[in-house]
């Protein structure tokens, strides 16, 4: 009896002290509700709450036909704990208190992840226990196994752990059920191995940047690491293409498990928008596949070409040779990553002539016409400087002037101009000025104010000295001799998705491009008459279409800077050359413009503008004007049938021969 009392005493006391303590926790609660200050809670809140960043996607770059030359795909990476995985000290594996076990389950992840990343479970494995600690003994949590690899290899691992996970439920059932309690046993285990094998490995997810056309428009498209455009479109639009992160909000526990999501607190990211160039992939190709053969056919150094709508000022090609490759972008030389048709400057030569001449024309200094006497190719200007052709010429018309590229009739021309005027007419072609093309690098080129010309300026700017332009700012100037005489701003971008699903044209983001009248139309028709004399019977007459009447002007131009001797590194030397060409059509209706120039071509081989520059642009005029479908001028009866549907240039692309 005395017993079953001090059982009931003690059960009474206990109750009592579970009551008081109950009590307690009850008023510890009541006082740290009335008595937690703004600043403990936030502590307290920041404590059991992550903020987890979720990327957003990166826009894609789009040529204008649609091809994408630049986007974003999910990739995943593979990790290892092998702190875990290995745990020398026992102490953080699931199996932890039972090795042999957790020895089973290293052995069968390592078998199971062999065919996944191609490596034998042996290596596999000794690559794990290898990494399984620090010098100072300290476990290592982290270990790469595979990097972006892709959505198959992610998918191939989710349905291996599935397939695990199912045989380990399937165990559990035998364990379960199974009369045979050596069976329960041997099952139990099991199950506990197949469900902790793959415990120690997973996957970060992360965004890979992609150029499935690689070199095509490479040195445009530029190239963008994990976090931002570094060169090109991708730098120069990474305001809109790298949109907004979002945010997630998680509540851990102390051992900073996540217990849940806090879906009040999501903010869903903002992707970037995607942009359409005005590039169109076709035509970039051909001008590509072009400029390569010329720059290769005369062992040069490099070489640009652009392809322009002498109208709208969007750019449909603009090629730089060596190519840029974006998927490579480690290892290629910033030299070949610059866009030069937009950052290098250089002295043209003669295919600035045309914006002299048409100066002269539209201020009626001289008419196409007129004789001028060029003195055998040598003239010695009013200031005594001797000027010279590579040809030696008598009287000939304003026109043969262009047409033969004289630079004694030149230079007398721009005698007669006097230097305001010309300084003016250069002005108004947008020389000495960027072009405003949306493109990073746009240069100025150089045209020195007028109040620092001399005679001397005079004399070399008419036949393309003293003056240098980039390509852009060439191809440029030559668009008002197609469409009328305007000044056109270039255009790279062609549309921009303004938000999810929704296309508009550059123009409603950035305003109208700027054109404005610089010559009259009676100019362009005589310029245009006068330079199709180029491929008539001057320069390159010997590149002239079998397919479009055309117009356009050779320039072979010394590189200044290059004399040997004591002169090294001051005035010109006679082995470095531009060989450049500018060639609009069709001469009625023109539709596109081209320009071609290569740089440092080899004068063993051959250096003159219309033997390496010409055929390239005629070539890319042709296969251009073909692929837009303009009807040629000319139905060429013999061409084989497969040369009319791929228009492989009317002959023009092979013919390596001319003069200056």
């Amino acid at each position: 009896m005395d017993a079953v009392k001090r059982t009931q005493r003690l059960a009474s006391g206990m109750l009592v002290l579970t009551v008081l303590g109950l009590l307690g926790l009850l008023g510890r609660v009541a006082y740290l509700q009335a008595h937690v200050t703004p600043d403990l809670r936030e502590k307290l809140a920041r404590q059991n709450t992550a903020v987890l960043p979720i990327m957003a996607d990166r826009g894609t770059i789009l040529f204008s036909d649609g091809t994408p030359g630049a986007l974003s795909v999910r990739m995943y990476n593979l990790f290892a704990d092998p702190g875990y995985i290995v745990d020398p000290e026992g102490k953080l594996n699931a199996l932890k208190d039972d090795p042999e076990e957790a020895q089973k389950a290293k052995d069968m992840l390592v078998e199971a992840l062999s065919p996944l990343v191609n490596k034998p479970a042996d290596e596999l494995l000794f690559q794990i226990e290898q990494n399984a600690t620090y010098a100072d003994g300290k476990p290592r949590r982290f270990l790469w196994l595979a990097k972006e690899v892709d959505e198959d290899f992610y998918n191939r691992f989710a349905a291996l752990k599935a397939k695990l996970r199912e045989e380990s439920r399937d165990e559990n059932r035998i364990a379960t059920h199974d009369k045979d309690a050596a069976v329960r046993a041997e099952a139990t285990e099991k199950a506990r191995i197949l469900y902790h094998t793959l415990d120690g490995v997973g996957f970060v997810k992360s965004i890979k940047r992609v150029y499935p056309m690689k070199t095509l428009g490479g040195s445009v498209i530029g190239f963008a690491n994990n976090y931002e455009g570094v060169d090109g479109m991708e730098h120069q639009l990474d305001f809109l293409l790298r949109g907004m992160p979002g945010e997630m909000f998680v509540t851990k526990d102390a051992s900073r498990h996540t217990l849940l999501v806090q879906d009040q607190r999501y903010t869903a990211p903002d992707d970037g928008r995607d942009v359409w160039l005005t590039i169109n992939s076709v035509i970039q190709g051909i001008a590509q596949d072009e400029l390569q053969k010329a720059v290769n056919d005369f062992n040069a150094e490099s070489g640009a070409a652009i392809v322009m709508d002498p109208y709208s000022g969007r750019i449909l090609a603009m090629a730089n040779y060596p190519f840029f490759d974006p998927t490579d972008f480690t290892h290629a030389d910033p030299d070949t990553r610059r866009n030069k048709a937009v950052t290098d400057p250089y002295e043209p030569g003669s295919i600035f002539k045309p914006f002299v001449m048409a100066t002269a024309f539209e201020n009626h200094v001289v008419k196409p016409t007129d004789m001028i006497d060029c003195h055998g190719g040598r003239w010695a200007d009013p200031t005594g400087r001797l000027v010279t052709d590579v040809e030696g010429y008598g009287m000939l018309s304003v026109k043969d002037i262009l047409v033969h590229s004289s630079n004694v009739g030149m230079s007398q021309i721009g005698w007669k101009m006097g230097k305001p005027m010309m300084y003016e007419g250069l002005t108004k072609f947008g020389f000495g000025q960027r072009t405003g093309v949306e493109l990073p690098g746009d240069q100025k080129g150089l045209l020195a104010p007028l109040s620092q010309w001399t005679n001397g300026t005079l004399t070399s700017a008419s036949f393309g000295y003293a003056v240098a332009a980039t390509p852009l700012q060439l191809a440029r100037a030559f668009c008002a001799f197609a469409n009328g005489g305007y000044l056109v701003t270039p255009r790279i971008i062609n549309a921009v998705e303004e938000t999810p699903g929704k296309t508009v044209p550059w123009s409603d983001v950035a305003g109208a491009p700027v054109e404005k009248q610089i010559i009259s139309k009676e100019t362009v028709m005589t310029m245009r008459g006068v330079m199709s004399g180029v491929y008539e019977y001057g320069t390159a007459h010997e590149v002239k279409s079998k397919l479009y009447d055309l117009y356009g002007k050779t320039g072979t131009a010394n590189i200044a800077g290059v004399a040997r001797g004591s002169d090294a590194g001051h005035g010109y030397g006679e082995k470095d050359i531009n060989a450049s060409f500018l060639s609009g059509g069709p001469l009625r209706d023109p539709r596109v413009i081209v320009l071609v120039t290569v740089h440092k071509p080899d004068k063993r081989i051959g250096h003159f503008a219309a033997k390496v520059a010409a055929p390239a642009a005629t070539a890319i005029m042709e296969r251009t004007l073909l692929y837009l479908q303009v009807p040629p001028d000319h139905v060429q009866t013999d061409m084989p049938g497969d040369a009319k549907k791929t228009g492989a240039a009317g002959g023009a692309a092979g013919r390596r021969a001319g003069a200056h």
